[in-house]
Protein backbone atom coordinates (compact mmCIF):
# COMPACT_ATOMS: atom_id res chain seq x y z
CA UNK A 1 0.00 0.00 0.00
CA UNK A 2 1.37 3.13 -1.00
CA UNK A 3 1.08 6.14 1.51
CA UNK A 4 1.24 9.95 0.88
CA UNK A 5 1.78 12.25 3.17
CA UNK A 6 2.07 16.17 2.63
CA UNK A 7 4.76 18.42 3.37
CA UNK A 8 4.70 21.09 6.14
CA UNK A 9 7.60 23.36 5.87
CA UNK A 10 9.00 22.55 9.54
CA UNK A 11 12.45 20.75 9.78
CA UNK A 12 10.92 18.66 13.16
CA UNK A 13 7.99 17.45 11.19
CA UNK A 14 10.06 16.46 8.38
CA UNK A 15 11.84 14.78 10.20
CA UNK A 16 9.43 13.04 11.89
CA UNK A 17 7.13 12.16 8.64
CA UNK A 18 11.12 10.69 7.26
CA UNK A 19 10.87 8.43 10.18
CA UNK A 20 7.35 7.09 9.88
CA UNK A 21 7.74 6.25 6.37
CA UNK A 22 10.72 4.44 7.43
CA UNK A 23 9.01 2.69 9.65
CA UNK A 24 6.14 1.55 7.62
CA UNK A 25 8.76 0.92 4.70
CA UNK A 26 10.83 -1.90 7.65
CA UNK A 27 7.33 -2.84 8.11
CA UNK A 28 5.85 -3.86 4.94
CA UNK A 29 9.53 -5.26 3.91
CA UNK A 30 8.95 -7.93 7.20
CA UNK A 31 5.51 -8.72 6.26
CA UNK A 32 6.24 -9.22 2.03
CA UNK A 33 9.08 -11.50 4.02
CA UNK A 34 7.68 -13.72 5.82
CA UNK A 35 5.72 -15.71 3.83
CA UNK A 36 8.87 -16.52 2.01
CA UNK A 37 10.36 -18.23 4.82
CA UNK A 38 6.64 -19.84 6.18
CA UNK A 39 6.65 -23.73 6.66
CA UNK A 40 3.86 -26.19 8.03
CA UNK A 41 3.73 -26.51 11.69
CA UNK A 42 4.88 -29.88 12.45
CA UNK A 43 3.88 -30.04 15.84
CA UNK A 44 0.64 -29.31 15.56
CA UNK A 45 -1.46 -31.74 17.07
CA UNK A 46 -5.01 -33.05 15.98
CA UNK A 47 -7.41 -32.36 19.05
CA UNK A 48 -10.85 -33.56 18.73
CA UNK A 49 -12.09 -34.34 15.39
CA UNK A 50 -15.84 -35.61 14.34
CA UNK A 51 -13.82 -39.32 14.60
CA UNK A 52 -14.62 -38.46 18.34
CA UNK A 53 -17.93 -36.45 17.95
CA UNK A 54 -19.46 -38.51 15.97
CA UNK A 55 -22.04 -37.60 12.42
CA UNK A 56 -25.48 -37.93 12.06
CA UNK A 57 -25.49 -41.37 9.22
CA UNK A 58 -21.94 -42.67 10.01
CA UNK A 59 -20.51 -44.61 12.35
CA UNK A 60 -16.84 -45.06 13.25
CA UNK A 61 -14.12 -47.68 13.34
CA UNK A 62 -10.76 -47.77 13.70
CA UNK A 63 -8.11 -50.80 14.11
CA UNK A 64 -4.10 -50.31 14.80
CA UNK A 65 -1.27 -52.22 13.00
CA UNK A 66 2.25 -52.25 12.37
CA UNK A 67 4.64 -51.72 9.53
CA UNK A 68 6.29 -55.33 8.28
CA UNK A 69 9.74 -53.50 10.09
CA UNK A 70 8.13 -52.86 12.98
CA UNK A 71 9.23 -49.19 12.99
CA UNK A 72 5.69 -47.70 12.41
CA UNK A 73 2.38 -48.00 13.44
CA UNK A 74 -0.73 -47.50 11.65
CA UNK A 75 -4.11 -46.12 13.04
CA UNK A 76 -7.02 -46.25 10.74
CA UNK A 77 -10.50 -44.56 11.27
CA UNK A 78 -13.37 -45.76 9.25
CA UNK A 79 -16.27 -43.72 8.82
CA UNK A 80 -19.14 -46.08 8.03
CA UNK A 81 -22.57 -45.04 6.61
CA UNK A 82 -25.22 -45.62 8.59
CA UNK A 83 -27.97 -46.63 6.09
CA UNK A 84 -28.84 -49.24 3.39
CA UNK A 85 -25.83 -49.97 1.11
CA UNK A 86 -26.87 -49.00 -2.67
CA UNK A 87 -27.03 -51.69 -5.05
CA UNK A 88 -23.21 -52.81 -5.77
CA UNK A 89 -22.02 -51.23 -2.64
CA UNK A 90 -20.63 -48.47 -1.06
CA UNK A 91 -17.78 -46.04 -2.96
CA UNK A 92 -14.43 -46.02 -0.66
CA UNK A 93 -12.13 -43.55 -0.14
CA UNK A 94 -8.44 -44.55 1.39
CA UNK A 95 -7.08 -41.11 2.45
CA UNK A 96 -3.71 -40.70 3.66
CA UNK A 97 -2.25 -38.51 6.06
CA UNK A 98 -5.44 -39.27 7.77
CA UNK A 99 -5.02 -36.79 10.83
CA UNK A 100 -5.34 -33.99 8.61
CA UNK A 101 -7.67 -34.90 6.66
CA UNK A 102 -9.66 -35.91 9.81
CA UNK A 103 -9.31 -32.30 10.45
CA UNK A 104 -10.69 -30.97 7.13
CA UNK A 105 -14.02 -32.96 7.81
CA UNK A 106 -16.73 -32.28 9.44
CA UNK A 107 -20.05 -33.71 10.32
CA UNK A 108 -22.06 -31.83 8.21
CA UNK A 109 -19.78 -32.93 5.40
CA UNK A 110 -20.28 -36.40 6.19
CA UNK A 111 -23.99 -36.14 7.40
CA UNK A 112 -24.80 -34.45 3.32
CA UNK A 113 -22.53 -37.26 2.37
CA UNK A 114 -25.17 -39.88 3.98
CA UNK A 115 -27.97 -38.66 1.92
CA UNK A 116 -26.39 -39.36 -1.87
CA UNK A 117 -26.84 -41.81 -4.33
CA UNK A 118 -24.00 -43.51 -2.96
CA UNK A 119 -22.60 -43.01 0.37
CA UNK A 120 -19.12 -43.26 0.72
CA UNK A 121 -17.23 -44.79 2.88
CA UNK A 122 -14.08 -42.82 4.30
CA UNK A 123 -10.82 -44.77 5.63
CA UNK A 124 -8.61 -42.02 7.43
CA UNK A 125 -4.99 -44.12 7.50
CA UNK A 126 -3.09 -42.32 10.07
CA UNK A 127 0.04 -42.67 12.12
CA UNK A 128 -0.93 -44.42 15.76
CA UNK A 129 0.14 -40.32 17.36
CA UNK A 130 -1.99 -37.03 17.62
CA UNK A 131 0.58 -35.69 14.96
CA UNK A 132 -1.63 -33.81 12.33
CA UNK A 133 1.39 -34.03 10.09
CA UNK A 134 4.25 -36.81 11.00
CA UNK A 135 6.78 -35.86 8.37
CA UNK A 136 9.65 -38.21 9.08
CA UNK A 137 7.35 -41.49 9.13
CA UNK A 138 5.38 -40.08 5.43
CA UNK A 139 8.76 -39.06 3.86
CA UNK A 140 9.79 -42.88 4.24
CA UNK A 141 5.84 -44.34 3.31
CA UNK A 142 5.00 -41.98 1.27
CA UNK A 143 8.07 -41.88 -1.54
CA UNK A 144 9.30 -44.83 -3.87
CA UNK A 145 12.56 -46.27 -4.01
CA UNK A 146 14.99 -44.71 -6.06
CA UNK A 147 17.87 -46.45 -7.93
CA UNK A 148 21.42 -45.97 -6.19
CA UNK A 149 21.29 -47.76 -3.03
CA UNK A 150 20.87 -46.11 0.53
CA UNK A 151 22.71 -43.01 -0.32
CA UNK A 152 19.76 -42.16 -2.60
CA UNK A 153 17.16 -42.79 -0.55
CA UNK A 154 17.60 -39.25 1.50
CA UNK A 155 15.01 -36.47 1.16
CA UNK A 156 15.82 -32.94 -0.18
CA UNK A 157 14.05 -31.26 2.25
CA UNK A 158 15.21 -32.39 5.83
CA UNK A 159 17.31 -35.17 5.13
CA UNK A 160 14.71 -37.61 5.73
CA UNK A 161 14.55 -41.23 5.06
CA UNK A 162 12.59 -42.37 1.95
CA UNK A 163 11.89 -45.62 -0.26
CA UNK A 164 9.53 -47.25 1.13
CA UNK A 165 6.18 -46.87 -0.41
CA UNK A 166 6.05 -50.11 -1.81
CA UNK A 167 6.07 -51.58 1.34
CA UNK A 168 3.40 -49.02 2.65
CA UNK A 169 1.49 -50.02 -0.70
CA UNK A 170 1.80 -53.89 0.26
CA UNK A 171 0.12 -53.10 4.19
CA UNK A 172 -2.54 -50.96 2.61
CA UNK A 173 -3.38 -53.86 -0.40
CA UNK A 174 -2.90 -56.67 1.94
CA UNK A 175 -3.88 -55.48 5.10
CA UNK A 176 -5.98 -52.41 5.36
CA UNK A 177 -7.75 -52.65 2.29
CA UNK A 178 -9.24 -56.16 3.44
CA UNK A 179 -10.07 -54.98 7.14
CA UNK A 180 -11.70 -52.20 6.21
CA UNK A 181 -13.88 -54.01 3.40
CA UNK A 182 -14.50 -56.70 5.62
CA UNK A 183 -17.34 -53.49 7.38
CA UNK A 184 -19.68 -53.05 4.45
CA UNK A 185 -20.66 -54.05 0.82
CA UNK A 186 -17.77 -52.40 -1.38
CA UNK A 187 -18.20 -51.17 -5.02
CA UNK A 188 -14.35 -51.89 -6.49
CA UNK A 189 -15.32 -49.92 -9.18
CA UNK A 190 -15.49 -47.02 -6.49
CA UNK A 191 -12.48 -47.52 -4.87
CA UNK A 192 -10.78 -44.36 -4.76
CA UNK A 193 -7.03 -43.59 -3.19
CA UNK A 194 -6.05 -40.46 -2.15
CA UNK A 195 -2.82 -38.44 -1.08
CA UNK A 196 -1.90 -34.73 -0.82
CA UNK A 197 1.60 -33.71 -1.35
CA UNK A 198 3.93 -36.58 -0.25
CA UNK A 199 0.71 -38.67 -0.87
CA UNK A 200 -0.22 -37.58 -3.92
CA UNK A 201 3.28 -38.68 -5.12
CA UNK A 202 2.71 -42.17 -3.40
CA UNK A 203 -1.24 -42.22 -5.35
CA UNK A 204 0.80 -41.05 -8.56
CA UNK A 205 3.81 -43.91 -7.99
CA UNK A 206 0.38 -46.95 -7.52
CA UNK A 207 -0.82 -45.75 -10.33
CA UNK A 208 2.11 -46.35 -12.45
CA UNK A 209 3.18 -49.55 -10.85
CA UNK A 210 -0.07 -51.18 -9.47
CA UNK A 211 -2.80 -49.45 -11.72
CA UNK A 212 -5.69 -52.55 -10.89
CA UNK A 213 -5.32 -52.24 -7.28
CA UNK A 214 -7.98 -48.81 -7.40
CA UNK A 215 -10.36 -47.84 -9.78
CA UNK A 216 -9.57 -44.00 -8.71
CA UNK A 217 -6.04 -42.66 -8.40
CA UNK A 218 -6.55 -39.20 -6.97
CA UNK A 219 -3.70 -36.41 -6.33
CA UNK A 220 -3.76 -33.10 -4.19
CA UNK A 221 -0.81 -31.16 -5.67
CA UNK A 222 1.46 -33.88 -5.71
CA UNK A 223 5.30 -33.11 -5.13
CA UNK A 224 6.47 -33.87 -8.68
CA UNK A 225 9.73 -32.02 -7.92
CA UNK A 226 10.68 -35.05 -5.48
CA UNK A 227 13.60 -37.19 -6.49
CA UNK A 228 14.05 -34.73 -9.27
CA UNK A 229 11.12 -35.76 -11.34
CA UNK A 230 11.33 -39.15 -10.55
CA UNK A 231 7.48 -39.36 -11.35
CA UNK A 232 8.15 -38.53 -14.43
CA UNK A 233 10.28 -41.07 -15.14
CA UNK A 234 7.88 -44.04 -13.83
CA UNK A 235 5.22 -42.23 -16.32
CA UNK A 236 7.42 -43.14 -19.17
CA UNK A 237 8.16 -46.44 -18.28
CA UNK A 238 4.52 -47.20 -16.92
CA UNK A 239 3.14 -50.55 -19.17
CA UNK A 240 -0.75 -50.38 -20.48
CA UNK A 241 -3.53 -49.71 -18.71
CA UNK A 242 -5.81 -52.83 -17.26
CA UNK A 243 -8.73 -52.87 -18.95
CA UNK A 244 -11.28 -51.34 -17.95
CA UNK A 245 -8.62 -48.69 -16.98
CA UNK A 246 -8.40 -46.50 -13.54
CA UNK A 247 -8.95 -42.98 -13.50
CA UNK A 248 -6.94 -40.31 -12.27
CA UNK A 249 -8.38 -37.15 -10.33
CA UNK A 250 -5.90 -34.59 -9.91
CA UNK A 251 -6.15 -30.89 -8.28
CA UNK A 252 -3.16 -28.57 -8.06
CA UNK A 253 -2.91 -25.42 -6.11
CA UNK A 254 -1.83 -21.51 -7.57
CA UNK A 255 -1.60 -19.56 -4.56
CA UNK A 256 1.28 -17.49 -3.39
CA UNK A 257 3.42 -20.17 -2.10
CA UNK A 258 3.00 -21.57 -6.16
CA UNK A 259 2.41 -25.65 -5.40
CA UNK A 260 4.57 -25.49 -2.10
CA UNK A 261 7.66 -23.72 -3.65
CA UNK A 262 8.29 -22.03 -0.59
CA UNK A 263 11.68 -20.59 0.86
CA UNK A 264 13.44 -22.78 4.03
CA UNK A 265 13.86 -21.50 7.28
CA UNK A 266 17.13 -19.50 8.31
CA UNK A 267 19.91 -21.59 9.64
CA UNK A 268 19.49 -24.53 7.88
CA UNK A 269 22.19 -26.16 6.18
CA UNK A 270 23.43 -24.97 2.82
CA UNK A 271 23.94 -28.50 0.64
CA UNK A 272 20.45 -29.30 1.97
CA UNK A 273 18.91 -25.86 0.69
CA UNK A 274 20.84 -26.06 -2.15
CA UNK A 275 19.49 -29.56 -2.89
CA UNK A 276 15.87 -28.92 -2.07
CA UNK A 277 16.23 -25.82 -4.39
CA UNK A 278 17.58 -28.70 -7.15
CA UNK A 279 14.65 -30.46 -6.71
CA UNK A 280 12.05 -27.72 -6.92
CA UNK A 281 13.58 -26.88 -10.23
CA UNK A 282 14.21 -29.98 -11.83
CA UNK A 283 10.40 -30.04 -12.91
CA UNK A 284 8.38 -26.87 -14.71
CA UNK A 285 5.53 -25.17 -13.02
CA UNK A 286 2.89 -26.85 -14.98
CA UNK A 287 5.00 -30.27 -14.72
CA UNK A 288 1.19 -31.60 -13.07
CA UNK A 289 -0.79 -30.38 -16.05
CA UNK A 290 1.65 -31.59 -18.68
CA UNK A 291 1.46 -34.87 -16.92
CA UNK A 292 -2.24 -34.88 -17.13
CA UNK A 293 -2.55 -34.21 -21.20
CA UNK A 294 0.36 -36.91 -21.57
CA UNK A 295 -1.83 -39.66 -19.90
CA UNK A 296 -5.08 -38.47 -21.65
CA UNK A 297 -3.31 -38.85 -24.72
CA UNK A 298 -2.58 -42.35 -23.79
CA UNK A 299 -5.94 -43.23 -23.19
CA UNK A 300 -6.31 -42.78 -19.31
CA UNK A 301 -9.60 -41.00 -18.14
CA UNK A 302 -8.33 -38.06 -16.17
CA UNK A 303 -9.95 -35.09 -14.91
CA UNK A 304 -7.67 -32.64 -13.59
CA UNK A 305 -8.34 -28.73 -11.54
CA UNK A 306 -6.55 -25.82 -10.70
CA UNK A 307 -7.88 -24.83 -7.84
CA UNK A 308 -7.04 -21.28 -8.13
CA UNK A 309 -5.97 -18.87 -5.42
CA UNK A 310 -5.16 -21.33 -2.81
CA UNK A 311 -1.77 -22.29 -1.32
CA UNK A 312 -0.28 -25.79 -1.48
CA UNK A 313 -1.21 -26.42 2.02
CA UNK A 314 -4.73 -24.98 1.43
CA UNK A 315 -5.36 -27.60 -1.10
CA UNK A 316 -4.95 -30.80 1.32
CA UNK A 317 -9.08 -29.33 2.18
CA UNK A 318 -10.20 -28.20 -0.66
CA UNK A 319 -9.44 -31.54 -2.12
CA UNK A 320 -11.57 -33.56 -0.36
CA UNK A 321 -14.84 -32.70 -0.55
CA UNK A 322 -14.12 -32.90 -4.25
CA UNK A 323 -13.25 -36.42 -4.33
CA UNK A 324 -15.76 -37.10 -1.92
CA UNK A 325 -19.17 -35.45 -3.60
CA UNK A 326 -17.59 -36.58 -6.94
CA UNK A 327 -17.46 -40.91 -5.64
CA UNK A 328 -20.91 -40.10 -4.42
CA UNK A 329 -22.88 -39.10 -7.29
CA UNK A 330 -20.06 -40.78 -9.23
CA UNK A 331 -21.29 -43.25 -12.72
CA UNK A 332 -17.98 -45.10 -13.13
CA UNK A 333 -19.18 -46.75 -16.42
CA UNK A 334 -20.24 -43.02 -18.43
CA UNK A 335 -16.78 -42.00 -16.64
CA UNK A 336 -14.62 -44.59 -18.25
Amino acid sequence: MLVRHRAHGHGHRALGLVKRLLALLLLGAALVAAPAVAQPDLSRRTGTTVADTGAPGYRFEQFRLDSADGQRSYRVRVAVPDVPAPAGGFPVAYLLDGNAALMETSAAQLEALSRSPHPVMVAYISYDNDLRIDADSRAFDYTPRRPGGEQAQQDAVGGRRNGGGDAFLDLLEGAIVPRVEALAPVDPARRALWGHSYGGVLALHALFSRPGAFSVYAAADPSLWWGNGHLLREEQAAQAWPSPPPRLWLWTGKGADEGGARQPPPGRDPAAIAAMRAARASVPPDAAARMAERLRAGGLPVESDTLAGLSHGQTLGASLPLLLHRLAAANPERDR
